[in-house]
Order: C-alpha cells, then sequence, then structure tokens
C-alpha cells in the first residue's frame, strides 16, 4: 500500500536535528578558493576604507588624556615598563590638591610601551595602529555578521558594516590615542563572539577557553567590554540552536572570569586614590532616585540625537550639559516614551526571533551601563560610550532602508531597480557620514586644535572651559618671553579670564577653579585688587588647602602690604611647619621689608637641613644682587649650579661674565644652559 505524501508536511530526518544540525550548518559554511578570492578583495576594500575615513589622524599629535598611555614616563621605558604597567594603575597623577590613582588597562598601556621600544614617540605610527586596530574589528564584524545572518543577502551585513565603520560617532574613539582601550575592548568582544559561535558549531571546548582569554584582554583593556556578558546570550538565542541550558553556563563561565578580571589585580594593586568631581557628573553622591532615572533617561536621549545627527561631536561634556532633572521633564517623557516602546517591541517579538528585535535589545544592553541611572558615569555622557550601541543603531538603519523599498533582506537575489534604490539611499548616508568623519579628525590634531574647536559648543561645560583656560594658562607660563620679560599677549589673557570665569559662573563652589583666576590676575594679569578678591573666594571655599593661601600672600606682597602677606605665610607654617616655599616666600617678605639679615638667616637654617637643595643659594644671591652686590650674588648662583644646573641661572651666570670679560666662564655656562635646554625638550 502506498503512503500519501503531503507537501509541506515532511518531517525532517533525525540526524538532521539537535547538535549534528549545528555542525552541518558549520560544513555547510566552508569557504572554496573562489571565495577566499573573494574574502580578499573584501579585505581590502574595508582596509580602503577605514584609511579614507582615518587616514588623515596620522598626521595627528597628542590629544586630551592621551598622557595615560603614551609620552609619559613609565611608557617611555618600553619593555622594561611592561612589569610594571600590569602591577600599577592606570591612571597615577601627582597634584598640588592630591594624587589620583584609578582603573586598571595595563593591555592598552603595554601596547604603547611596546610601540616606543620599537620606535620611540612616535603619534603618527601610534594612530597608525588606532587605524589598523578599527580595520580589524570591522573585518571582525562583517564576518560574523556574515556568519549569524547566513540566511540573509550578503549586501545586508555588508550594508551594516560600511555605515558603522562611517558613523562620525566613532572618531572620538578613533582618533583619540587614550581611546585605543574602547578598539581594543569591543575587538576583543566580539572576537570572543566570534569564538562562542564557533563552540555553538563545532562543540570544542578549546574555542570557549580561547574565548576566556580573549575577552579576559578585552576587559584589562576596559571594562566597557562588559554589556557583552548579556550580548553572547541574546546572540547564541537569536542565531543558534543552543538550548538555554548550554547557554547559561557559557555566560556564567564567562561571568567568573569577569569577576577575577576584576578583584583578582586587587591583591597586589595600590588602592585607588579618585574624588568624583561635580563638575565631572553632579550625579556622584545623589541619591535621589527620581533625579537620576530623569537625567539617566535624558542621557539616553543624547545617545539618540547623535547616532542620527552626529553634529556637533565633542570632546567631553559633563555638568551642565546635561541638566540634572526628574521624572516630569519633557525629555525625560519623551525617552521614557522612545525607549520604553522600543523595549517592549523588542520583547514582543522576541519568541519570533526578529532581526529588528535582535538589533533593538543589542543597542539597548549596551547603552544601559552610560545611562547616569543606576551608575553616574565621568562626563555623563560621552561618543565613545555608544561604540558597541552604535552598531545596533546601524542594523535598525539597514532594516528601515530595506522596509523602506519594500524588499526582504533575506532574499538572495534582489531586482537590480531595487538594488540601485538601496545603493543610493547608503550613498546619501555615507557621504555626509564620512565627511563628518574626516572632518572631525582635524579636530584632534592636537590638544589647543580640539580645544579650539569645540568650546564654541561648550558654552554651558563647567569642565571644557576649565580645561581650554587652563591650557592658554600654562602656554603663557611656558613661553619664554613672558618668563624674561613678563610680557603677555592680551587678547590671550582675556580669553583666559573670560573662560575661567564662565567656570564659576556654571559652578560657583569650585575652588581650584576660583584660585586659578587668582593666579591668573596675579602673575598674567597684574591685576592684584582681582587676584586678592577671588583668592579670599577659594579660601572661603576651603581654607585647609595651601595653594591659594600661597598665592594670596604673593598677591598681598605685590601689593606691599607686608604684613597681610606675612600673615598668609605664617598661617601656612602653622599648619604645615616643612612647607618650604612658604619659608622661602616669607624670607622674601622679610627681605622687601628691608630686614637682609633675617631674610638670609632663614634661608641658611634651611641649608642646614637640607644641604642638597639649591634653592637657599639661589634665593640668598638673589638678595644680595638686590643689594648690588654682584661677587656674592655669583658665588651664590655658582654653588646652587653646582648642586643643580638650571637654564635660568645658567644664562644669568653666562651674562655676567660676558660683563666681567671672562669668557671662559661665560663660554662654560653658556654650553651648560644648552646641555639643560635640550634635555628639557
Amino acid at each position: 500500500m502506498k503512503r500519501n505524501i503531503v507537501p509541506g508536511k515532511l518531517k525532517e530526518p533525525p540526524h538532521f536535528s539537535g547538535k549534528k544540525k549545528i555542525v552541518l550548518a558549520e560544513k555547510a559554511t566552508a569557504k572554496p578558493p573562489s571565495s577566499r578570492k573573494a574574502n580578499l578583495y573584501l579585505n581590502l576594500f574595508f582596509f580602503l576604507f577605514a584609511f579614507l575615513l582615518y587616514g588623515n589622524t596620522i598626521l595627528n599629535k597628542y590629544a586630551v588624556d592621551d598622557t595615560h598611555v603614551t609620552n609619559n614616563e613609565l611608557i617611555k621605558q618600553g619593555f622594561k615598563a611592561l612589569p610594571e604597567i600590569f602591577k600599577s594603575r592606570y591612571i597615577n597623577q601627582q597634584g598640588n590638591l592630591g594624587s589620583t590613582t584609578s582603573d586598571y588597562r595595563p593591555v592598552v598601556k603595554a601596547t604603547f610601551a611596546i610601540e616606543y621600544q620599537l620606535w620611540g614617540e612616535k603619534p603618527g605610527r601610534s594612530h597608525a595602529i588606532n587605524v589598523f586596530i578599527y580595520w580589524a574589528l570591522s573585518i571582525l564584524l562583517f564576518s560574523i555578521l556574515r556568519r549569524i545572518l547566513a540566511n540573509y543577502n550578503i549586501l545586508f551585513p555588508f550594508l551594516i558594516t560600511l555605515v558603522f565603520m562611517a558613523h562620525p560617532v566613532h572618531t572620538e574613539v578613533v582618533a583619540s590615542l587614550k581611546n585605543r582601550d574602547e578598539l581594543l575592548a569591543f575587538l576583543c568582544g566580539i572576537g570572543s563572539l566570534r569564538l562562542i559561535l564557533a563552540y555553538a558549531g563545532k562543540r570544542k571546548v578549546f574555542h570557549l577557553f580561547l574565548a576566556m582569554l580573549v575577552f579576559i584582554v578585552g576587559y584589562l583593556s576596559k571594562s566597557s567590554i562588559l554589556p557583552f556578558l548579556a550580548l553572547f546570550p541574546l546572540v547564541l538565542y537569536f542565531f543558534t540552536e543552543l538550548p538555554a541550558k548550554t547557554i547559561i553556563p557559557i555566560v556564567f563561565l564567562l561571568a567568573i572570569v569577569a569577576i577575577f578580571a576584576q578583584f583578582g589585580p586587587k591583591l597586589y594593586l595600590p588602592d585607588p586614590q579618585r574624588t568624583n568631581l561635580f563638575i565631572e557628573n553632579p550625579l556622584f553622591g545623589e541619591t535621589n532616585l527620581w533625579l537620576r532615572l530623569g537625567t539617566g533617561l535624558v542621557s539616553l536621549l543624547f545617545y539618540i540625537k547623535i547616532l542620527i545627527y552626529p553634529y556637533p561631536l565633542l570632546y567631553y561634556y559633563g555638568y551642565n550639559m546635561i541638566p540634572v532633572t526628574n521624572l516630569a521633564n519633557i525629555w525625560a517623557l519623551l525617552s521614557l516614551l522612545i525607549h520604553g516602546g522600543l523595549l517592549i517591541f523588542a520583547i514582543r517579538n522576541l519568541r519570533s526571533k526578529s532581526i529588528i528585535s535582535f538589533a533593538i535589545l543589542w543597542y539597548l544592553i549596551s547603552i544601559a551601563m552610560y545611562s547616569n541611572a543606576l551608575f553616574p558615569v565621568v562626563g555623563m555622557v560621552g561618543e565613545r560610550f555608544v561604540f558597541t550601541a552604535s552598531l545596533g543603531f546601524c542594523m535598525i538603519l539597514i532594516i528601515m532602508i530595506f522596509k523602506l523599498f519594500k524588499t526582504d533582506p533575506k532574499h538572495l537575489t534582489i531586482e537590480m531597480d531595487i538594488r540601485l534604490k538601496i545603493l543610493t539611499m547608503i550613498f546619501l548616508i555615507l557621504v555626509p557620514f564620512s565627511v563628518l568623519s574626516v572632518t572631525r579628525n582635524r579636530s584632534w590634531r592636537n590638544l589647543f586644535d580640539l580645544y579650539r574647536s569645540d568650546i564654541k559648543h561648550l558654552e554651558n561645560s563647567a569642565k571644557a572651559n576649565i580645561d581650554y583656560a587652563g591650557f592658554l594658562m600654562n602656554t603663557v607660563y611656558q613661553d619664554e618671553n613672558f618668563l624674561r620679560t613678563g610680557a603677555v599677549n592680551q587678547y590671550k589673557y582675556q580669553v583666559i579670564v573670560s573662560h575661567f570665569r564662565r567656570a564659576i559662573t556654571l559652578y560657583p563652589d569650585n575652588y581650584k577653579t576660583t584660585n586659578d583666576l587668582g593666579t591668573v590676575y596675579l602673575f598674567i594679569g597684574k591685576n592684584y585688587d582681582s587676584a586678592v578678591w577671588f583668592l579670599h573666594k577659594a579660601i572661603k571655599l576651603d581654607s585647609t588647602l595651601q595653594p591659594a593661601w600661597v598665592n594670596l600672600g604673593m598677591a598681598y606682597r605685590e601689593k606691599k602690604e607686608y604684613t597681610k602677606a606675612i600673615e598668609c605665610y605664617e598661617h601656612i607654617l602653622k599648619v604645615n611647619p616643612n612647607q618650604l616655599k612658604a619659608v622661602f616666600a616669607l624670607a622674601n617678605v622679610y627681605n622687601d621689608m628691608g630686614e637682609f639679615d633675617r631674610a638670609v638667616k632663614m634661608n641658611e637654617d634651611i641649608m642646614k637641613t637640607y644641604p642638597d637643595l639649591e634653592m637657599p643659594y639661589v634665593n640668598i644671591g638673589n638678595f644680595h644682587m638686590l643689594r648690588k652686590d654682584t661677587v656674592t650674588a655669583v658665588e651664590y648662583w655658582e654653588k646652587a649650579v653646582a648642586i643643580r644646573p638650571s637654564f635660568e641661572l645658567c644664562v644669568q651666570l653666562n651674562s655676567l661674565y660676558l660683563i666681567k670679560r671672562d669668557i671662559k666662564k661665560a663660554e662654560y655656562y653658556y654650553d651648560l644652559g644648552i646641555e639643560i635646554s635640550k634635555q628639557s625638550q
């Protein structure tokens, strides 16, 4: 008797189910030789596109925070620095207001130490390596997209990759050397994903072991790899047939690895010391949940805005670019509506494994840790924070373009007219994106260009105004003409003052900025009344910090109000009797008052305690020079140079010996000064 066969009701043979089905799918994806050649051409295309977008960064120098990972003393030790890099914190800075040691990102610092060993301090080559990393992760991303979207037309993953590569929001990550940590974290994240997918296909534990190692490398580059712990199961659920009982242990193992990477180094690292500042994010220390949620929702809206309309792109945001607000704010409510709607749509289509549902969940998972709702982030928002999440946005964008032309991306063949329409739309997106990226790269040429190009859009950023004013202030202090004559460009002086004042207007309780403005009025503007006013204000903000007291004493000395200057320095010495700068400054005041012997004795007392310190000799030489006792002044200055030579003293001694027609000694101090100058460059 014949069996009736009903079309469409055939059952799959038993050997096509479960694990074997996945293995067969894996085998089916094996590339023939012609396919390898096509891949070679694709990789070459991605290489050319990456360098079209970011090749001009090779001309760039250093910019914001690059000293953490490039031209600092530890990195300059090359290979010898590697053990210390893995035993020390990522940031290790000393300052007048305390030290900062925080984070642990040894892998990225190690890459720069290796570079320095190979070719020294060459920022252009470091930028080229960033571009190569971007190219590598683009190739790997395309490979993963082709793998998980095997049932889709190849044009679909190709266009997603192109738009991802061209998106201008990535310029901060590629053009900033400091942000190589983001590149490496993302590269290792998708590298781990590729290995996990290989494990899903072949079930070889070796692939899972490699995935864990790569994940550790990514975590030791930057903790921004953490969202992948949720992205891994998302990909496995949507694009493999692995059961939950297999997916959960994989994620659990990787979570254990992340915990080990987080807490293991604490066994040998120094305790972190970092003060989270209000100007970086006013939510630090904020306990009001409604304010955190409201501000977090506005932050999320910001990310959607820069993905859709990536202009202007800025190196920093912080207070008060994203105002602290509650849930009743109209923008917070709009963000809640948008993100809530996206989440509901994604969950409702979760069981059908809709590609748009996957893209939405990828975006939401990746951006969640930067929302400020649970954990405030430094800067409040930032373009680098949206790097991983932007892939979800690019997927949604390409899906919408296919839908616009009523084309199913799963169709293996797409009609020529439809294909031309899709490519035309992509062209209209890629051209402005690419132009914006290339143009934005120029702003990252160096610190000054970056500050100057961005500051006009950062009127409400307290820290950005401080950064720009502080940078210009330091250029004045380092200018040889200013050091020699005290003359300064008045336009630059006014710019410095205006930006410091703007920062104080935004955040009046900032001690450091108030003190800095006081010093600008004191040393650059010679406006001693304004200097006294702002330095008094700084002391009112925090009377325990000494810099403002030192500067206030100097301001009173310039005003010849010596009694008040003495009160300032005696206050410092009462708190800290070993503050040598205060002792020297107090001696200078006494010398100004005509108490020469007292001023000299104060410096001689320091000589007895610190015989290897050159400053007492410099000061006493100065005192004698003011009394026109050139012979004794030269005697003390030569003793100072013998202890620790300085360029300024060598120049002074060279001039004096030229006047005396002692050519031999004049040439000696000239040569010594040149040598010191070269060493400082």
